[in-house]
This record gives C-alpha cells, sequence and structure tokens, in this order.
C-alpha cells in the first residue's frame, strides 16, 4: 500500500520551510560576519519571526485549501484505491486526471489529482513534491500501474484557481 498525497505538514513544509531555512541562513551569515554586533538578540528575532510566520501562513492556507477543495486520503493496492478509508477497486474508477492548477494557494502552481468514480462521486486530492526532473512521482507510479495507466490522463494548466473545481462538480 502507497500513499499518494502528502501529509499537510509534508506539503506545506517543502512550500515555505525553504524560505526559513534561507533566512536562517542568511542571518547567521551576516552574525558572524558583521564584526560590530555582539548582541543575540540579531541572531534571536529573526529565528522568533519565522517561526512565528511559518504557522500562520500553513494555517490560513490550510483552511483556505479545506474550505475550498477538501482533500481525500488516498492509498493504492495493488488493485484498488483506498480513498478516505473505502475500497474501489480499479473497475469502480472511471477517470484518473492530473490537473495543474494557478491561483489556488498563490501564484504558483499546485498540482492535484481528481478520481471520478462510475456512481458520480469526483475526490481531489494534493500531489507530493516534484522529483529532481520536475515530473510529478504520483502520476509517474499511475502510469506504470497495470490498471490505472491506461485511466489515467493530463490536463493543461488552468490559472482560474478553485472556480476549475467547483466548475467540474456541476
Amino acid at each position: 500500500m502507497k500513499k499518494l498525497n502528502p501529509s499537510y505538514f509534508e506539503f506545506f513544509f517543502y512550500r515555505y520551510g525553504t524560505i526559513i531555512i534561507l533566512v536562517h541562513v542568511v542571518t547567521i551569515v551576516c552574525y558572524f560576519l558583521s564584526t560590530q554586533e555582539e548582541d543575540p538578540i540579531t541572531l534571536i528575532f529573526p529565528t522568533i519571526l519565522c517561526f512565528t510566520f511559518f504557522p500562520l501562513v500553513c494555517l490560513s492556507e490550510y483552511r483556505m485549501l479545506e474550505k475550498n477543495l477538501p482533500p481525500a486520503n488516498v492509498f493504492l493496492t495493488d488493485n484498488s484505491f483506498i480513498i478516505n478509508e473505502h475500497h474501489y477497486s480499479a473497475e469502480q474508477i472511471e477517470e484518473i486526471t492530473y490537473m495543474p492548477v494557478r491561483n489556488t494557494l498563490n501564484k504558483f502552481p499546485n498540482y492535484f489529482f481528481e478520481i471520478k468514480i462510475n456512481d458520480g462521486r469526483i475526490f481531489y486530492f494534493l500531489d507530493k513534491s516534484m522529483n529532481w526532473k520536475f515530473e510529478s512521482p504520483t502520476l509517474k507510479l499511475l502510469n506504470k500501474h497495470p490498471l490505472f495507466s491506461l485511466k489515467t490522463t493530463e490536463k493543461e494548466e488552468s490559472s482560474d484557481g478553485f472556480t476549475v473545481f467547483k466548475k467540474q462538480k456541476q
């Protein structure tokens, strides 16, 4: 069984954690290169600011994501999906669509998957972080899977934000 969607912590850490690490590295370098500054407050203040900023931004984006598009928790087994703790066999899955969408959580694209079930239900989940070749690890896994490779499609990038999902639900 393989988990296809990232945890919220993993998603937001990869999104903003690099900014916090960069701010800390620059702060530490500036602190040690500066011969005049001996006061550790210049080292502590950016740390407090970053660790206050990080959870607030993550929480606001999490609430925005949950309000507009509650993402599903998805696992892939040998011949089925487990979506929000319910089993769906390959025969029940109509289509799996990879969707890059801009303007959802910020100006950069976010990558979602849409799973359509034969009974009309639709589930969405966030994709994991891209690999070093800028490929989706989840899409790569699904394209190699013998049962789901023919059901997996890609859509072109949309800049409509969360309205893309509302249009498709109607």
